[in-house]
């Protein structure tokens, strides 16, 4: 039976071709594109683990969920060491090639939108954001309207510790004994999910600092108010609960 090669199976010549820097002699651009390019795939990732470790919680098999959120755990740990690459650039080396850049921006990443509603938060302005086009908001609101992470996480927690107690209460016993196999899953499945919560709060972070190194206070390339934008995105929490279930325990 006849096989396939490398580069055709991985289409090689076809992915090569899609970095194309708009400035003549801005060295640097190369690298923005490629660490760029590289987070839209592996945010690809991310969202086909979410949806599948979403389908299991809702399904009440939290072990199942297991896998893939400790994939996607490790998936984000790597985008942050993308991030330290970017700051291998100089702002002089940034400003070189920014300007033609406009009205393009992070900002308008769809997928990273994407894991947000399906990881149970984002913005409902996104889904009439100006710069995304009708069929990117019709798609962008298809993945606000399924179930998330967190309806996952609350499905799986009312199932296996039932009850009439809150939600939070019902974290609290679930903290307090995790010792058959199906409740020390769904314990290991909460804290990967405080890891997510946590690498995105990181990432948010370290973003905000990057573009301070890159740009100051300059305004953002999408319209936006810049590093003053992205500093009010830190206090942002995709699962509050299983924040404030330490303070309870």
């Amino acid at each position: 039976m006849a096989g396939t090669d490398y580069s055709t199976y991985l289409k090689i010549n076809d992915l090569l071709t899609l970095q194309v820097p708009l400035t003549e002699g801005a060295p640097d651009e190369l690298l923005f594109i490629v660490v760029h390019q590289s987070y839209e795939l592996w945010f690809k990732v991310i969202i086909d683990e979410i949806e599948r470790a979403t389908a299991a919680l809702l399904d009440g098999a939290p072990w199942r969920a297991r896998p893939h959120l400790t994939r996607m755990v490790s998936v984000e740990r790597l985008l942050s060491e993308h991030l330290a690459v970017l700051e291998t650039m100089s702002p002089e080396g940034f400003l070189a090639f920014r300007d033609p850049l406009d009205p393009a921006s992070g900002f308008q990443s769809f997928q990273f939108r994407a894991i947000e509603f399906l990881s149970g938060g984002g913005k409902e302005s996104m889904l009439s954001f100006p710069l995304f086009s009708d069929e990117t908001r019709a798609w962008l609101r298809a993945m606000a309207e399924r179930r998330s992470l967190a309806d996952g996480l609350r499905e799986a927690v009312a199932h296996l510790v039932p009850g009439e107690e809150s939600y939070l209460e019902k974290l609290v016993v679930l903290y307090r004994s995790h010792d058959t196999p199906e409740r020390s899953a769904l314990h290991e499945v909460a804290e990967l999910l405080l890891d997510h919560d946590e690498h995105l709060m990181k990432w948010r972070h370290q973003h905000m600092l990057m573009a301070g190194r890159q740009i100051g206070r300059r305004q953002g390339t999408g319209g936006s108010d810049g590093m003053a934008y992205l500093e009010t995105t830190l206090g942002v929490r995709l699962y509050p609960e299983l924040w404030e279930v330490r303070s309870v325990l």
